[in-house]
């Protein structure tokens, strides 16, 4: 392992050491006064730089967010997906997840804009759709700043710096005006990242498919029949099936075993809690139930999966 830090270091890299207990975030805990916060309004968080990572790895963010990589570089396990993030690169995320094993470079420098899921539909309202199929289809979505766009978005942020440091009355509506206008134009980027068919029209398809993916991400209890889903969205659960193998070729059975996969992950890796216990939070109906659907899909128990992640 010091080897391996030592090459990191040799790259221009810092590597921070592993946490075994996760810390959870969200956007009412930015808002009671974090010392690394720069501006908080109860829907939107804005912090300037956070060069040092160590104090909050492993991270489990529970809001949406956006990273913009002001200057060099850093690498990030997202969901146990490593992730590169290069200078004038912007990476967009839905709420709920997990943020490990940082590798930053000396000079990395970012911006991050923390967003409520009330704030999201309420500024980007019609081109919500945009924002979903990236961050809930793709999971994740890593946009580069076209040449022309920089400057853009460096006078965007230069304002909301400004806005921050000399607040005057109604600050909360300015700073969600200026806010939107970025959302906007960062749609407009997102927008030309995909392919044409995805460009135009939003059916209702695509809708009902974005509302799945919300409410599939948001329940505690993933592990739900695709039915359950269909009631809660007025459809049968044959058309919700439908409608997700059109707009990602994934069955709606597939995508909620994918997400209560994830649950599984978190609650075995960044928590105390028995397996007994995770079990019951996750909705399964006895421990044995939850033990055949883990060997099914990860290929071990979950005390070996569990045990497992503790000796990497």
């Amino acid at each position: 392992m010091r080897i391996f830090a030592d090459i990191c270091k040799t790259k221009g890299f810092n590597m921070n050491a592993r946490k075994m207990i996760i810390q959870e975030v969200d956007i009412d805990q930015l808002n009671q006064g974090n010392p690394i916060v720069d501006y908080s309004d109860g829907d939107i968080v804005i912090i300037d730089n956070v060069r040092d990572l160590t104090e909050i790895s492993p991270l489990y963010a529970k809001m949406n967010f956006i990273i913009l990589c002001s200057k060099g570089k850093i690498q990030f396990d997202i969901n146990d997906r490593k992730l590169m993030l290069y200078q004038d690169e912007v990476l967009l995320s839905a709420a709920n997840v997990i943020l490990d094993n940082y590798m930053i470079s000396v000079d990395f420098e970012c911006k991050i804009l923390c967003l409520s899921d009330r704030i999201m539909q309420g500024l980007l309202r019609g081109e919500l759709d945009k924002w979903n199929l990236m961050v809930y289809i793709r999971k994740r979505n890593v946009v580069k700043l076209p040449s022309e766009d920089k400057e853009q978005f460096r006078l965007y942020y230069s304002l909301i710096k400004y806005k921050m440091d000399h607040p005057r009355e109604n600050q909360s509506l300015i700073m969600q005006s200026i806010v939107r206008a970025m959302l906007l134009d960062m749609c407009r980027l997102v927008e030309s990242s995909v392919n044409a068919q995805d460009e135009h029209e939003v059916s209702r398809g695509r809708v009902l498919f974005n509302r799945f993916l919300n409410m599939l991400s948001h329940n505690h209890v993933k592990r739900q029949p695709v039915g359950s889903y269909a009631l809660d969205l007025c459809i049968t659960p044959k058309y919700l099936s439908m409608i997700c193998h059109k707009y990602s070729g994934k069955s709606a059975s597939e995508w909620i075993v994918e997400y209560t996969m994830e649950d599984i992950r978190y609650n075995l890796f960044h928590t105390e809690l028995s397996i007994k216990e995770i079990s019951n939070k996750l909705g399964f109906i006895n421990i044995s139930l939850f033990g055949t659907f883990v060997r099914k899909h990860f290929g071990m128990s979950p005390t070996e999966l569990r045990n497992r992640e503790q000796t990497k």
